[in-house]
């Protein structure tokens, strides 16, 4: 079938690409955490959460209404009015985070170079999106792979230069903006006569938004509430244990994540009929269960004496932590599995009862710390690993028991 071997070469170029950014990325880190300390890399975590939560709360996903409308229902005055939405929701962004970062009187220079980054990279991603239908993905992989292992090497030369902790600032915004400007330049960013939408046009953005965008909303704010929970816990170091630790669990997804949801969740919406895309979901599914259950049982027999030898002995209080995320391991992937075929057969109330599933599952386990106060990273870890895997399944039986 065309349309499978067109997803088999895209997947190809995307996990060639994402390969070679992952590996330089880790050879990168292996370098900052003997340079930085844990404290350096929980501060970067927190500041980037919370611009993080902010654009969480107000996108309202431009890129996935892109990828998944018809192509007949992307005409001129749709591309418009998507791309004005876009615009707005990223300068909003940019205020909202900027009044947070001065409540909070966090005014370092590199914070802000943080939150512009994050600001630049939302921006530049969905917007890629209107060229992404064509499924080129080869040319986005190449842009991705090239302005990733620059800052990656910038980063390298920077700490060993002595930059110290604004190492990672710095390099977060030379990628932010070298991937805008060699996509602008390679013509494949989109740019319309922008405006400010009417009300009917807000309307039906948000109509065709309403169960992704609560279904985003639940998702990324889960992710930077935990992390901001595990730097009230643990302190700034503690948070630095756990993005290192995490960092190591979703190793698996960096590999695939373009595959399950980019390339699938591209070819899942164009298909019409339901058997091919559910059969498509499960032949996905299976080939992850063996590489996710080999990395979860390397990680759950070895952490303790792997965290020190990679990172150094500072980071080895992250074994612990590292161990107890082998849910997160086992069980993203494939909830992203799922989530692409809920989201493409228009079934995102679906996800909202699986998401509703994941904060009970994480917040339950850790009632009991709550009440007694002995509050430590691990523990969270754990409920972290419960909720993700809780998710799954809820999400499993909701989506492959359904008939279409």
């Amino acid at each position: 079938m065309a349309g499978l071997r067109q997803l088999s070469l895209s997947g190809a170029y995307l996990v060639g690409g994402t390969i070679i950014q992952a590996l330089i990325a880790f050879a990168a880190n292996l370098v900052l955490v003997r340079h930085l300390d844990p404290a350096d890399f929980g501060r970067f975590a927190v500041v980037q959460a919370g611009a993080g939560l902010v654009l969480s709360l107000i996108s309202l996903r431009v890129g996935t209404q892109v990828l998944g409308a018809p192509e007949a229902e992307m005409t001129l005055e749709v591309r418009r009015r998507l791309f004005s939405v876009l615009g707005i929701e990223t300068l909003a962004a940019g205020l909202i985070t900027v009044l947070w970062l001065a409540t909070n009187d966090v005014w370092h220079w590199s914070d802000l170079l943080l939150v512009a980054a994050v600001l630049i990279v939302h921006w530049s991603t969905h917007d890629r999106t209107f060229f992404e239908r064509s499924m080129r993905y080869g040319l986005l992989a190449l842009i991705e792979t090239g302005t990733s292992v620059a800052g990656h090497v910038l980063a390298i030369a920077l700490v060993l230069g002595g930059a110290g902790v604004a190492t990672i600032y710095i390099r977060e915004l030379f990628i932010a903006l070298a991937g805008l400007a060699v996509l602008g330049g390679m013509g494949t960013l989109s740019f319309y006569r922008p405006h400010w939408p009417s009300w009917m046009e807000w309307r039906q953005v948000l109509r065709n938004v309403r169960g992704i965008w609560l279904d985003s909303v639940l998702e990324g704010s889960f992710q930077r509430l935990v992390l901001l929970v595990v730097s009230a816990v643990g302190g700034l170091t503690g948070a630095g244990l756990f993005y290192q630790a995490n960092r190591l669990a979703v190793v698996p997804q960096q590999f695939l994540q373009p595959v399950t949801s980019r390339v699938l969740f591209t070819w899942l919406a164009r298909q019409d009929d339901e058997s091919v895309r559910r059969a498509g979901c499960r032949k996905a599914l299976l080939l992850l269960a063996l590489p996710l259950g080999v990395a979860a049982l390397v990680v759950w027999l070895w952490a303790d004496p792997l965290v020190p030898m990679i990172f150094g002995p500072a980071w080895a209080p992250a074994a612990a932590i590292l161990a107890a995320l082998v849910g997160v391991i086992l069980a993203v992937l494939p909830f992203e599995v799922l989530r692409s075929y809920a989201v493409a057969a228009r079934r995102v109330r679906l996800l909202l009862v699986a998401r509703l599933v994941q904060y009970a599952a994480f917040l339950l386990p850790l009632a009991p710390f709550w009440w007694s106060g002995a509050w430590e990273v691990q523990p969270v870890a754990w409920a972290l690993s419960a909720s993700c895997v809780a998710a799954f399944l809820a999400l499993a039986v909701l989506v492959l028991r359904r008939r279409g």
